[in-house]
């Protein structure tokens, strides 16, 4: 098969490359997705966990990575926007300034607009939200955080708020939905799944093809990757390109030297819970009765630890709670993550076999400075909870109770599901998302982001396709 532009990866952000790049009538895409899809939202197969924005799903997960055992993602059509928590949520203007003049925030502001309007971004996930989360709201404005009814105002950077969400008509409105439904019917996108790409060939300095595991040659003019920031660098590093120690130690050889995989960022935190009581149990369960099964967030705070820069946020306290683990009651807990850390890890290769997930180290902690600011977090989180309204439907702290704070987090430290930075501006990609030393080889996910924004990744990825969509389709 030979296209003008294959896509590598059909989740969040290669569903919207997809349907952008297929807009020009005159040029042939290919998406090749791992996973299964489902089709269109009418057609009715699919399966309801992942159209279900109440709870997190792992049924097409890719399995588990790093020190953490966290999840690395959806293998699906739609990528993590089918199972993530559809908070929508922008960094600071200067989080995006430090990406440089190209990637500014009055350059990619438009592109974040867009990305809302075309996920139907919400006020919230639910107008009706449970007895914890409405007690949670009203602690914040009891401890004096003033109350944010747009959490992406720039000029009130910290409180407490609703989470901005990709909910529709009680849908999770995923990038499958929001953009691949509207493009499927066009004769000049293909739509390949269940297909895992192995690596892509390059000639003469000029990427030239798919290659997936089944020995099938996907022949393209430009080829983009949008596997993710776990995948992504993998297909790279089997390709050849990234750190020559790495391929040397797969005896791969080196076509172009970049530290591929060297710098995966990501939030990371941890959380505090409390026993159940008999308020929080008997006030849910009349909830559920009357709205059916809870939405697990629904709010957080933004707060700025002593550390933080001026005008900003380096922390968010999400609001959490779920039926217990017996099924008896209802449990209540808060996240609390570290927005800006200076820690990183990297991504590497278990072996040349594509079907072995990457190794993920997370490198949480590796800046010193980090874990302060998440124990700072958990001290809030402490002062919301002794507040009357979280105080009457709270028991005793069951985590991390009398063990001290920053052993304790430094213990339970884990990921917030928002890697990025494998493959960043300046060090592996050029500000059009072009890798560096190739021609016709694209990146265009959250691999590219030089650094993490100070929120959810997910809006910021979508607008991030958008922008590199038009940079590709405007090359002859």
């Amino acid at each position: 098969m030979t296209f003008d532009v294959a896509v590598v990866g059909g989740g969040t952000a290669g569903c919207v490359l997809a349907a952008r790049l297929s807009e020009d009538a005159s040029r042939s895409v290919c998406l090749i997705e791992a996973g299964p899809d489902y089709g269109s939202r009418t057609s009715g197969r699919w399966p309801p966990d992942l159209l279900d924005p109440r709870a997190f799903t792992f049924t097409h997960d890719w399995g588990t990575g790093g020190e953490d055992e966290r999840s690395l993602g959806a293998r699906v059509i739609g990528g993590c926007s089918v199972h993530n928590a559809c908070m929508a949520l922008a960094g600071t203007a200067s989080d995006y300034d430090e990406w440089g003049a190209e990637w500014s925030y009055e350059r990619i502001a438009p592109y974040l607009d867009r990305a809302r309007e075309m996920l139907r971004v919400g006020q919230a996930n639910t107008p009706d939200p449970a007895p914890f989360h409405a007690a949670f709201l009203e602690a914040g404005t009891a401890l004096g955080l003033p109350f944010l009814e747009d959490p992406d105002d720039l000029a009130r950077p910290t409180g407490v708020a609703r989470l901005p969400a990709n909910v529709v008509d009680g849908v999770r409105w995923s990038t499958a939905l929001a953009y691949l439904d509207d493009a499927r019917s066009r004769p000049n996108l293909t739509i390949v799944t269940d297909t895992l790409v192995d690596r892509i060939e390059i000639a003469g300095g000029r990427a030239v093809a798919a290659l997936t595991v089944a020995g099938e040659r996907i022949e393209a003019a430009i080829v983009v990757l949008a596997a993710g920031a776990y995948f992504t660098p993998a297909v790279l590093l089997r390709s050849g390109i990234g750190p020559e120690e790495e391929l040397a130690r797969h005896a791969i050889r080196v076509v172009e030297a970049l530290p591929v995989g060297e710098a995966l960022l990501d939030h990371h935190g941890t959380g505090i819970r409390w026993s159940r009581t008999d308020a929080l149990d008997r006030e849910t369960a009349d909830h559920v009765t009357r709205t059916g099964p809870l939405f697990l967030p629904h709010a957080f705070v933004k707060a700025a630890s002593s550390v933080c820069a001026p005008n900003a946020w380096d922390l968010h306290l999400v609001s959490w709670t779920s039926p217990a683990d017996d099924g008896s009651g209802y449990e209540a807990s808060v996240g609390v993550f570290h927005m800006k850390p200076g820690s990183a890890g990297r991504v590497r290769l278990r072996s040349r076999d594509p079907n072995e997930l990457p190794v993920v180290e997370r490198g949480f902690l590796r800046d010193p400075g980090d874990l302060a600011t998440v124990v700072e977090g958990l001290e809030l989180a402490r002062e919301l909870a002794a507040q009357e309204p979280l105080a009457r439907l709270l028991g005793s702290e069951r985590e991390p109770g009398a063990e001290e704070l920053s052993a304790y987090a430094t213990r339970t430290m884990r990921n917030y599901f928002h890697p990025a930075g494998t493959c960043g501006i300046g060090r592996v990609v050029d500000t059009q998302g072009r890798v560096l030393g190739m021609e016709g080889l694209v990146v265009a996910d959250a691999s590219v982001m030089p650094t993490l924004p100070r929120a959810n990744t997910n809006l910021t990825t979508v607008a991030i396709a958008e922008r590199l969509a038009e940079t590709i389709r405007a090359r002859p």
